[in-house]
């Protein structure tokens, strides 16, 4: 779990989808460091797979909705995007630091109702989400 020190580097009064930019982004350019980070695993790996389909899922920050953002955040914290939890962009923050920052901030927390709530409402649930994805594959 990032620390209240590693929140606190990220920068204060964005916008919320200037802060889902920042992770977007991120995976975007980053996607193949899952090869490196998780080297054990075969490439076709179900949870590696759903990966790729969730960043190629991932709507541009334009088109993003406050569910979509929340739902993202919920990934990078306990999902399909956790293998970067600790990840650092840029400017020296980790990407879990956002995440966790966006759902304090915007939404209740990472186990709020409002939280889940918005999860619900993104077109990226529940497709996306790492049990969906994982079980569709598996099932093939």
């Amino acid at each position: 779990m990032v620390g209240q020190e590693e929140i606190a580097r990220v920068p204060k009064g964005m916008r919320l989808e200037e802060y889902y930019q920042r992770i977007y982004s991120w995976h975007k350019r980053n996607a193949e460091r899952i090869f490196s980070k998780l080297s054990g695993r075969p490439r076709d790996d179900p949870y590696i797979q759903c990966y790729f389909e969730l960043v190629r899922a991932m709507p541009h920050p334009d088109h993003a909705t406050p569910g979509d953002i929340a739902f993202i955040c919920h990934e990078v914290i306990a999902g399909l995007m956790e293998w970067a939890y600790h990840e650092r962009d840029e400017y020296g923050v980790k990407i879990a630091a956002y995440a966790h920052y966006i759902l304090n901030t915007f939404f209740d927390g990472f186990g709020g109702e409002k939280t889940k709530q918005m999860i619900r409402s993104s077109r990226l649930h529940p497709d996306y989400k790492m049990s969906t994805c994982m079980d569709r594959l598996r099932q093939k």
